[in-house]
This record gives C-alpha cells, structure tokens and sequence, in this order.
C-alpha cells in the first residue's frame, strides 16, 4: 500500500510505462539477512502497478535469490506475475562511457540497453566500505561480477574489498551515466544500521517508501535517516558533480503522507 501510494504522489505508474512496453526491473535482493534486501512485497507493487499499467513484460536485471520472494505471504497470491518475470541478467553487452572519470567502460545487462524504461528498486542500508547504499549503489546490479571486482580493486592497491574509497565512489557515479532510470523506488521500511551491506546487524525501522526520479536527491534524503550528511557520501557528490541529479534537500519538493 505505501508503494502505491508513493508512485501515486508522482501522477501513478501509467505516467511511467506505456501500454505494450517492456520493463526493466533492477531489484536490490540476493542478500539473505533482513534488512539487507528490499521487502518482496514492495517489488510485488512494482510488478502489479507495471502490468495494471499495460506492460507487455517485465526483466528482472539481477537474479533474485532463491528465497526471495518466499519471503513475502502475498507470494501465492501473485504466482503467475512471479512467473511470468523474465531474466534479463544472463546476457550482457560492453558499453563504452565517455563521459566517464574512471570508468570509462563497463560490462551491463544488455536487457538494461534494450528496455524500453527503467525502474531501479534499492534499499537504504549500511555499507562497511562506502559507509552508505541505496539507488546509486544499487545500479552496480547491472553490471557483471569482473566490472564490479575492477571498481573495487582500482585504484590504490590493497588488500582490502574497499580499499580506495573515493575511486570506488568515483566508479558509482561513472556507472551511472549509462541509463537514467525512469523510476527510482526505496525501501526504506526496516533496514541496516550497522554491518552492512549483508548483515545481519542493527535495524532502522523508519517505515518509508520512496518513489521519486533525481535518484541523487533520493540518495541525499535517504542518507539522513542513517544520520549522514549527504556532502560527506562520496557517491552522491560524484554523481552530482556528473549532474545526474541534485543532493539539495532545501530545494527539494518532498511530499509526505499516510499509507493507510
């Protein structure tokens, strides 16, 4: 109910996806600790809002785990739109980044290239290297393992997952040059406070969902409810210095109601 009232604040997902087309589908779920994934049951909106809307079908660019949607008591109800999810993680395509600092080329989903839109669906949570995850962070889904262990062994050599931050962070924003998402959706329900990005650790039940389209403003936002400040997250300063959105909360149009 709070997804569909978030898309609703935005003019309702028919202002989003067109009757016949095909969506792409970036769900943040493989991990298995809660509060590491975003609730099936946000996703679930997401997939029913899309069909209601005309969707002719649906790629999922990230293999889910096998548990995932097990996870949510709406999954019986919702089995032939589970089923009829396609996977669109299997094939991938190199994808040159000009604009790029550091990252000047990645290997993605090509089905992320091919959709006709976008919809990235993160959660807000930890992150023991970048100190933060949500939107920005989550589009490395589309992106295949080699690419992701370039972005984290780059720069500065360690022996370390992370260790060179700010090259890290740099490659997050490159990253995200390559497809804007038409929808950006956080769970920012029940989540990581600590140990993050896989858990287990402290939960944050602040009981929001986001739906927006800057997905650097929503990161900005996001970042405050684990008590940052979003000048001091390296990822969305990078992404802002891309202008692939604006981390200005005084300037933001934020809307607030009541799932219920």
């Amino acid at each position: 109910k709070s997804t569909i009232k978030a898309v609703e604040q935005l003019g309702g997902m028919r202002k989003v996806v067109s009757r016949d087309s095909s969506v792409g589908l970036l769900v943040n779920s493989p991990f298995k600790n809660y509060g590491a994934y975003v609730n099936p049951e946000i996703t679930l909106a997401v997939v029913k809002m899309c069909f209601e809307a005309g969707a002719k079908e649906i790629w999922c660019l990230k293999e889910p785990s096998g548990a995932y949607w097990q996870r949510s008591k709406l999954t019986d109800e919702y089995a032939e739109e589970i089923k009829s999810l396609k996977e669109g993680w299997e094939d991938t395509v190199d994808f040159r980044i000009p604009q790029a600092v550091l990252l000047k080329e990645a290997t993605v989903r090509k089905k992320l290239l091919e959709c006709d839109l976008f919809i990235n669906v993160a959660i807000t949570k930890n992150h023991s290297g970048t100190h933060f995850s949500c939107l920005l962070k989550n589009m490395m889904g589309t992106s295949t393992f080699g690419t992701n262990l370039g972005m984290h062994y780059g720069g500065k050599k360690g022996l370390s997952w992370y260790p060179d931050i700010p090259f890290l962070s740099q490659c997050i924003a490159d990253l995200n040059l390559i497809r804007k998402p038409d929808l950006c959706i956080v769970d920012s329900t029940e989540f990581l406070m600590t140990n993050g990005p896989y858990g287990p650790g402290e939960l944050m039940k602040a009981q929001k969902v986001l739906a927006g389209t800057d997905r650097v403003l929503m990161d900005a936002y996001c970042s405050t409810l684990l008590n940052l400040k979003p000048e001091n997250v390296v990822m969305i300063q990078k992404a802002a210095a891309h202008n692939l959105g604006s981390p200005d909360l005084k300037k933001a149009n934020i809307v607030e109601v009541e799932a219920g």
